[in-house]
């Protein structure tokens, strides 16, 4: 292949923080600079399922051309 375009790169990626006794705050990106707050959860478990499940729904909603799509 003699020319390869350039696409965004993609970072689904999202951090657990413990804010407090069992108190995780979670906040996701996909492009690895801007991160978005996803919320306050009471369990590691859950904050890791949230981030995960926020990431995701962020990169189909961006691929499908919905309003969270790529600036």
């Amino acid at each position: 292949m003699s020319g390869q375009s350039k696409s965004p790169a993609c970072y689904l990626r999202w951090t657990v923080q413990k804010v407090a006794d069992r108190m995780y705050a979670v906040a996701a990106t996909i492009d690895g600079i801007e991160y978005d707050f996803v919320g306050n959860y009471k369990s590691i478990r859950d904050a890791q399922k949230a981030g995960r499940r926020y990431a995701t729904d962020l990169m189909h909603n961006s691929m499908s051309g919905g309003q969270l799509a790529f600036k």
